[in-house]
């Protein structure tokens, strides 16, 4: 497959401020988890404390892959890290987030079978961890494969799914505060926690893709020498 050339765009004050909405959001989780990494079970919620316990090496690896993903996963949406000199920068971190993606995703669905609430809290967050590992895999197939714009495309879903542990503890305060029970919550948020996610994702796909395809047909006829982007 030829390679194709897009010439990073420059980030509007609009883009500016929502990309640190995104960083904002993408800490939260990281500060929430944080009391995790003790291994005080102390600090486990009380439905899931023995289970943790008893799979704590599962636990912990799923709990730092993750946070290590949804950190790098919001800087590699940066146009100035695709370019130029931070090109190796924007490479390294890619490799690393998609290690996360790997070592966050396989501990994921190992513990999804150990999820509170049952079959459907199960089946909510087994799908998706094997849809987390299946959309990290074809991204980085195609940025082998040197296809940017499919591989653009399958790391905004990527990264959606990555933001389903973001929504997990949004919604959770959120189902306390209304004053719903604990477990018929957490079956619901199985769910609510990446597949509004994933359909955002694809409206962004979708109302971006006419003006990136018309990015790549004019870089084609100017041949810029500008930099390939490497995941």
């Amino acid at each position: 497959m030829k390679s194709q050339t897009v010439r990073p765009r420059k980030m509007s004050l609009k883009h500016k401020i929502g990309w640190a909405f995104l960083l904002l959001l993408a800490v939260y989780p990281v500060l929430v988890s944080s009391g995790y990494l003790s291994m005080n079970p102390e600090n486990f919620f009380p439905e899931q404390r023995a289970t943790y316990v008893a799979h704590l090496a599962f636990l912990m690896t799923h709990i730092i892959a993750s946070m290590l993903a949804i950190l790098i996963g919001a800087f590699q949406f940066l146009p100035p890290l695709r370019k130029g000199r931070l090109l190796k920068v924007h490479r390294w971190l890619g490799r690393t987030y998609l290690l996360g993606i790997l070592f966050g995703g396989l501990s994921g669905l190992y513990m999804a079978q150990f999820a509170h609430g049952g079959i459907v809290s199960e089946l909510g967050f087994g799908a998706l961890a094997v849809l987390w590992l299946y959309t990290g895999y074809r991204a980085y197939r195609h940025i082998r494969n040197k296809d940017l714009e499919a591989h653009r495309q399958w790391m905004i879903r990527n990264y959606a799914l990555t933001f389903a542990g973001v929504m997990l503890r949004i919604w959770a305060p959120i189902s306390a505060a209304a004053g719903i029970e604990f477990t018929t919550a957490y079956i619901a948020i199985a769910w609510a926690c990446w597949v509004p996610n994933l359909l955002v994702a694809e409206w962004i796909i979708r109302r971006t893709l006419p003006a990136r395809s018309r990015a790549v047909v004019l870089t084609r006829r100017e041949a810029p020498q500008t930099a390939q982007t490497d995941f």
